[in-house]
């Protein structure tokens, strides 16, 4: 669990004082039945920063290889709902390029 998410080390944190998606995330053209032009991304792949009113950053990678099928911009307005409602606030749905469930968990792991 991320400490953002974790109640009880939240507070060495502070609150998540806003949310920032890189370009290329945001300007990706999402559209279309297979999402043909939607961004690749790789596990180290990086999609957004958390900053914390403390000064904390921390940066959001993709963890997996895939396609980015949609990102969060709520997140954007309102970035308390990450830990507000972290069932809610996803930051991005990656669709993954293999259906190889054992790979797609080692790139997960080796993330964290």
């Amino acid at each position: 669990l991320h400490p953002l998410l974790d109640p009880e080390l939240r507070s060495q944190y502070g609150p998540v004082s806003k949310i920032v998606f890189f370009d290329n995330v945001k300007s990706c053209v999402i559209k279309g039945k297979r999402k043909k032009q939607s961004l690749r991304l790789m596990p180290n792949s990086k999609l957004c920063t958390v900053h914390t009113q403390n000064g904390n950053m921390f940066v959001v990678h993709a963890a997996v290889r895939g396609t980015l099928m949609e990102w969060n911009q709520r997140l954007e307005d309102d970035p308390n709902l990450l830990t507000r409602s972290p069932d809610q606030a996803f930051v991005a749905i990656v669709k993954p390029t293999t259906d190889d469930d054992e790979k797609i968990f080692s790139e997960c792991v080796a993330e964290i």
